[in-house]
């Protein structure tokens, strides 16, 4: 379920279909550059209702760090 959500809101920033997006991809490799990934964040916040801290926006390299990081904030959203 994380993916999917995931997946269609990077489709949604890189113009693209989600089934084409894997977790192995690099956010450049789909053509997001660092303004896309704040756009694909904030999105994604509003999403999950969560808010993920800045500091962790450099760290988002690929799809897979996307999902990682989203799944660890829930997690500790959900064991409070």
């Amino acid at each position: 379920m994380m993916n999917n959500i995931v997946f269609d809101a990077i489709a949604n920033q890189s113009h693209c279909k989600p089934q084409d997006v894997s977790l192995d991809m690099s956010l450049s490799k789909l053509g997001i550059d660092s303004l896309g990934a704040i756009t694909i964040i904030y999105e994604l916040e509003d999403q999950l209702d969560i808010e993920i801290p800045n500091e962790v926006f450099d760290s988002l390299e690929t799809v897979n760090d996307i999902v990682t990081k989203l799944q660890q904030i829930l997690d500790e959203k959900n064991s409070v």
